[in-house]
């Protein structure tokens, strides 16, 4: 009887493939694994915080950038950080904070981490176990949610957006349910996504591995305990580089 090859395509050396890239930031490894007469320029990243990875993306060939924060307070301050921002990209930032629904009255909780880790939803015993320095501090903003979509309309990023980035402490899939047209248009997601429950009903990575699979996404790495991974347009697998 012929042996099952483990090489070149098969479950084994794909899952390991798969492992390996974990340690690859996920833009580099987009990056990586775009078909090279894929064009990938505009870019909107929801959970802004800071822009820390405003020189990346630059680095990396985006010329038009979108960041959105959900803190009134945080958004104040990334203002300032792009307004003295000197680079390569057209940067632009606005202030909402994403759900599936547009009107929902929220109170978005601030964390002791400079904001980082501000979220709708509460701390578990394993965020505060995992991360013991990082805590609620007892502020609270109250936010009125919107959709990506609707957000994005009529703007040129409603037409032109080619990777779309989440991170948003748990509420990442209420956030993709809210952006069907922006999906249905982007090359690639990249999602903060979550094995263990950090945040009181905050998703974790099997809804978002479904959800986005139903709607023609593969996921490119395999998940850690809390990090960002790829998930790459289905069509452009078999072109892929490394695929």
């Amino acid at each position: 009887m012929r042996k099952k090859s483990f090489i070149g395509g098969s479950p084994l050396f794909n899952y390991i493939r798969k492992y390996l890239r974990r340690k690859t930031d996920p833009i580099r490894l987009l990056r990586q694994l775009a078909p090279t007469d894929l064009k990938l320029e505009t870019l909107v990243h929801v959970g802004a915080h800071l822009a820390q990875e405003r020189h990346l993306y630059e680095e990396c060939g985006y010329r038009h950038v979108l960041w959105i924060e959900g803190s009134p307070e945080v958004y104040g301050r990334l203002s300032t950080v792009l307004e003295s921002h000197k680079g390569t990209a057209e940067h632009e930032a606005c202030c909402a904070l994403l759900t599936e629904k547009d009107g929902d009255q929220l109170a978005l909780q601030s964390f002791s981490n400079d904001g980082k880790s501000n979220s709708i939803f509460a701390p578990t015993s394993e965020l505060r176990t995992r991360w013991p320095a990082v805590n609620v501090t007892g502020v609270v903003e109250s936010v009125t949610s919107r959709t990506l979509d609707t957000l994005l309309s009529g703007t040129k990023y409603a037409n032109q957006c080619d990777v779309l980035i989440v991170d948003v402490q748990g509420a990442e899939l209420l956030v993709l349910k809210g952006a069907e047209s922006t999906l249905a248009r982007a090359s690639a997601v990249i999602v903060e996504v979550s094995t263990r429950p950090y945040y009181e009903g905050g998703v974790l990575f099997p809804e978002v591995k479904t959800f986005l699979e139903s709607r023609g996404f593969t996921s490119m790495s395999t998940p850690r305990r809390h990090g960002d991974m790829l998930f790459l347009r289905n069509k452009y697998l078999q072109k892929s580089k490394a695929a």
